[in-house]
């Protein structure tokens, strides 16, 4: 799976969330997915990574629409910078 088939699919899955009525476990498997997610693309520093989990902790609309923002950003910072640094930075490789 590439990157951006990784962040599309979680955008979607939140997306979807908004969309239907989303229970507590539902959010949570999405939150942590999401969140490992940025953490893999971004690093654990990344303010992306805080905002996430500053902004992303309760299953509420307003919870899903920040994550699904900060998403959206990692995908454009990733567009922006590319994986391959951050890859590099994180691995030294």
């Amino acid at each position: 799976m590439t990157v951006d088939q990784r962040i599309d699919d979680l955008i979607e899955a939140g997306w979807y969330m908004l969309d239907n009525d989303c229970d507590a476990t539902a959010f949570a498997n999405w939150r942590r997915k999401a969140l490992d997610c940025v953490i893999a693309l971004l690093g654990p520093s990344h303010r992306y990574t805080s905002y996430f989990v500053d902004f992303v902790y309760e299953a509420e609309t307003k919870s899903l629409l920040a994550g699904e923002g900060i998403l959206i950003a990692a995908k454009e910072q990733i567009a922006t910078t590319g994986f391959e640094l951050r890859h590099k930075e994180m691995t030294g490789k």
